[in-house]
Parts: C-alpha cells; structure tokens; sequence
C-alpha cells in the first residue's frame, strides 16, 4: 500500500477541490483560506500548494497568496496536441486488448455522461465523467505512463477551464463517445482514431473560441 504524507493528503484535497471548482480559474484563495476550509495545518498546506504551483496549477499572486490558473490559448493547443498523440496510441492498444468486460467499461461510461447531461448535473461534473472516458479507454490499452500523463492532462483542462457550455455540445460529445466506443467494438482501428482526433479537435477549438471571445470581452471594457 503507497504511504502518503499529511503533504500528499493535503495536496490531494486542494486539487480535488479545484476538480470540482469550489474555487474557479481566475479567482484567489490564501493558505489560511484553504486550512479552515479543507481542515488541514499549515505546514502539509504550504508544502501542497508549493507543489500546485510548480505544477502549473496555481499561480503565486504578490502579497495576496494564490489564483487558480487560467487557460491559455497557447496551453490549450500544447495539451490537445499532445492528447492527440496519447489518444491515437490509446485507441489502437484498447482495439488489441479488447474484451466484452471492457466493452462494457466504455459504455458505462457513455451511460454516466447520458445521465449526467439529461438530468442537468452541473457542468463540471459532466466535464470530470467526459474526463473519465478518455481514462477509462487508456487503462484498457494498459500503458500505465501514458495513462498518468493523460491523466494530468486532463486535469489541468478541468481544473484550467472556465464552466462555460451549451447543451448541444454535450450531446455532441456523448455521440462523439458513442460512436468511438462503436468502432472500438468493431476492431476498426483507423475509424475509431479518425473519430477521436475529431472528437479531441471538437473540444480544442470550442476553447480556443472561448478564450478568444472573453479576450475580446475584457479588452471592450
């Protein structure tokens, strides 16, 4: 069993905090905040945030503690190329490793996220359970790297994005997964990764549009 830290435990309760956006991209907390809020002491906080920092998560903000970074346009190009990579590697190890058992992974997964949008579950946890989906088909191709680094990429565009979307898009994205887990079923290879590099370029440019337009927004004022 992995031992962990007061550090390790307060670093992951501030960044399943973030996960769930219970403090948003943009907005500020303080060491302080986080103890009386997460019930942690000071020192494993410190040592966390640090670590959140280093990680791109946080920024140091001079005399008033931290903010929760914010995604840039450049990010979001950086990680969506690198997603591409990971996730066309993905689906072709998932193919060779397939089984009904995990078949059925998938679709549950698929099944959470219909769930999830027709009972109107907040956005960021539509976004955590599409976040799942992704993870879920990197640990069927059983790279157990590329499933940690996909995972940190995933997080970072949880935990960096605005909650901004429309109902559309998340019925866009549950036939995106749909119809990869379909071609998945199939064994066929090459459709099951031209769809997900659709899918994945889908996501990237509704960001970039996002970010575009609240630059336009706050440059107007």
């Amino acid at each position: 069993m992995e031992y962990l830290t007061l550090a390790d435990i307060a670093y992951k309760k501030i960044k399943d905090a973030l996960l769930r956006h219970d403090v948003s991209p943009g907005e500020g907390l303080s060491c302080d905040d986080v103890m009386l809020r997460l019930r942690l002491s000071q020192a494993p906080t410190r040592e966390a945030l640090a670590r959140l920092v280093q990680e791109g998560y946080l920024t140091r903000v001079v005399n008033r503690g931290f903010r929760v970074s914010e995604m840039s346009a450049d990010e979001v190009v950086e990680l969506f190329d690198l997603r591409q990579l990971l996730e066309g590697y993905c689906v072709e190890e998932a193919i060779r490793n397939i089984s009904a058992e995990r078949v059925e992974a998938l679709e549950s997964s698929v099944r959470s996220s219909r769930k999830a949008i027709v009972t109107s579950r907040p956005l960021v946890d539509r976004y955590i359970i599409n976040k799942d989906f992704h993870l879920t088909l990197a640990e069927i191709g059983g790279n157990g790297v590329v499933c940690r680094i996909l995972q940190e990429t995933c997080e970072k565009l949880v935990i960096k994005r605005r909650i901004e979307g429309v109902s559309h898009a998340d019925f866009a994205m549950l036939r995106h997964h749909r119809d990869i887990v379909r071609a998945i079923k199939c064994r066929d290879t090459q459709k099951a990764q031209e769809l997900m590099r659709s899918h994945l370029d889908e996501i990237k440019y509704t960001l970039l549009k996002q970010i575009a337009m609240r630059t336009r927004a706050a440059q107007a004022h």
